[in-house]
């Protein structure tokens, strides 16, 4: 075999490498999921799905594991892609974290878009599906697992805090308001993410941190059935 017959074949190898990476990066969730997950940025992500840079073993381990594919596969493409049951496929399921590692846990995605605008009604907030997140970042939010839960929010009234349709990390086990602190709040089925302050004669008022919307004032009354769903402390950085 020439020479020039060998560097092509370690040529298709490597393309097919790489769309097996690009692969197991997509089932991550995201080139942002997958950046936040090895503690890289987005652009290496694409260097490496690219072929512009080399995938580090720890790196494609994380990912491989978050998307529930095998490294062997990864590496040769040889036998089952999967590990076991995968989970990405997974709709209604418990809201209890999955089996995790050293490195990864993984935290139940509501059924829920809390938002950052108008009230977006929520009836039935189960469990759709889990994502990953690193475990040593949940360690940095002294958040235990049983407590986070990830849920999608819309609307830009809480920008430049909260990005526009970021996925939020909430801690469950707040139930009452502190100024400096942003909340996933209901009000009569309309689930809210706002900052929550005190007004005169029982009222509550609900704040944004984006200043073209004005602060919202809720009656005595209405403030009555006001509920904390619990605290924001991450939406793509720790809040």
């Amino acid at each position: 075999m020439s020479k020039q017959s060998d560097d092509d074949d370690a040529e298709e190898r490597d393309e097919a490498l790489l769309e097996r990476f690009k692969e197991i990066v997509d089932a991550s969730g995201s080139r942002a999921n997958a950046a936040l997950l090895t503690g890289n940025s987005t652009q290496q992500i694409s260097k490496w799905i690219n072929g512009k840079a080399r995938i580090p073993f720890r790196q494609a381990a994380i990912l491989a594991k978050a998307a529930n594919r095998s490294l062997d596969w990864l590496a040769s493409g040889e036998g089952s892609p999967f590990l076991g049951q995968d989970f990405s496929s997974q709709v209604g399921v418990p809201a209890e974290p999955l089996v995790d590692d050293e490195d990864v846990v993984y935290i139940p995605l509501l059924d829920v878009i809390a938002s950052a605008g108008p009230g977006i009604e929520n009836s039935n907030p189960i469990a759709k599906d889990h994502l990953p997140f690193p475990r040593r970042w949940l360690e940095q939010l002294n958040l235990p697992v049983e407590f986070a839960r990830f849920h999608d929010s819309r609307g830009d009234s809480m920008t430049e805090t909260i990005k526009e349709d970021a996925i939020c990390l909430s801690d469950i086990r707040w139930q009452r308001p502190r100024l400096d602190a942003i909340f996933v709040v209901v009000h009569n089925n309309d689930v809210r993410i706002k900052r929550i302050g005190r007004g005169m004669e029982g009222r509550v008022t609900l704040i944004s941190d984006n200043p073209r919307y004005e602060t919202e004032v809720l009656s005595e009354p209405e403030a009555r059935s006001l509920k904390i769903a619990g605290r924001v402390v991450w939406a793509g950085g720790k809040i």
